[in-house]
């Protein structure tokens, strides 16, 4: 038998491993300098209990992988996957049409664990609205408390902020217009300005091609997901607030929405739920459209506001409380619009 590679299990996990190290690193700030007041003392017990209990699992494991008698369903995927999910990969085909009802329900726990996380974030607060670029002082962002330390400072930074606001810049990347100079990076900036756009082409390529080629909804999603978080450190809170221009909650809804739609629709048809259709037509080249990709659509706008969730609960969020200013900025441009203070 020929044996295969796995190139979309070695995309993935090189895509989570990415999101996962940059979502330890974020969430690493919030915690103290010191874990432990004291000496930390082992429980044995516990520790012994932990390393039976791995033991015992690997021994179960190992022996049900030997206990098998028939051959392996697997085996019948190639085939299944090409003439009933109309498709060449089979990991992907296997996603979204063989075992549609597990992807179904793992974007449901990764909604459920975005919502967690932010509720986590978000204790005993509200969400409240994007603080937008033209609304913040040039330069003031993680410049620290103590720039708002005296009336007269504050007086110029309000007076700074509405000349901004009204000069009507609206440059694509506001990390030179509201990062501290030690914050900033050009390296970085210019890198970011020339990879955004073509990581952005390069998701959802994956995203289209995923049911003959490696990739698919989950890694487009990532791959998306990416291309926000290289945003976000070159330009912090404030561009990733001006990168968000739908809120992460709409999309990792709209997301389960549209793919329990994909599934209902052949309901009103009179065939079983998730069922597949295949559509052949011509645009300069013969192409065929498959049904399961409106589920894969799902599940890449789901995967993209988890993204989102993340960066912006355990990132941008975090930003602004070790600011110790963070809703301050919004109510104080608005004051000052209101009062006219700088004209």
């Amino acid at each position: 038998m020929r044996r295969r590679g796995a190139p979309d299990l070695a995309l993935t996990q090189l895509l989570v491993e990415t999101i996962v190290l940059v979502s330890f690193v974020l969430a690493l700030r919030a915690l103290p300098k010191r874990l432990w007041g004291g000496v930390v003392r082992i429980k044995w017990g516990r520790a012994l209990m932990a390393i039976a209990l791995a033991v015992m699992v690997i021994y179960i494991a190992i022996a049900m992988m030997g206990a098998r008698q028939e051959a392996s369903i697997s085996l019948a995927w190639p085939e299944l996957a090409y003439n009933q999910g109309y498709g060449k990969n089979i990991v992907n085909v296997a996603l979204v049409d063989m075992r549609v009802w597990d992807t179904f329900g793992e974007i449901t726990v990764l909604a459920a664990a975005a919502t967690g996380v932010a509720s986590l974030i978000f204790a005993g607060r509200g969400f409240g609205s994007r603080v937008r670029a033209h609304e913040v002082a040039p330069g003031s962002i993680d410049s620290g408390s103590e720039a708002m330390g005296g009336k007269d400072s504050k007086e110029v930074e309000l007076r700074i902020a509405r000349r901004f606001a009204s000069s009507g810049n609206q440059d694509w990347l506001m990390a030179g217009s509201t990062l501290v100079a030690e914050r900033r990076s050009i390296i970085f900036e210019v890198v970011t300005r020339l990879m955004f756009h073509s990581v952005l082409i390069l998701s959802v390529y994956t995203l289209l091609t995923g049911h003959n080629t490696p990739g698919g909804g989950f890694a487009g999603g990532l791959i998306a997901g990416l291309a926000l978080t290289i945003r976000y450190l070159a330009g912090g809170r404030i561009e990733l607030s001006e990168s968000m221009r739908i809120a992460p909650g709409m999309l990792i809804g709209g997301g389960i929405a549209l793919a329990g739609l994909s599934g209902i629709v052949p309901l009103l048809m009179g065939d079983e739920i998730f069922t597949t259709y295949a559509m052949e037509f011509w645009f300069f080249g013969d192409h065929k459209f498959v049904t399961s990709t409106i589920f894969d659509i799902g599940v890449y706008l789901v995967v993209l506001g988890l993204v989102q969730d993340v960066l912006r609960s355990l990132g941008s969020e975090i930003d602004s409380l070790s600011e110790g200013r963070g809703p301050v900025d919004r109510h104080d441009f608005v004051e000052a619009s209101r009062t006219g203070v700088g004209r």
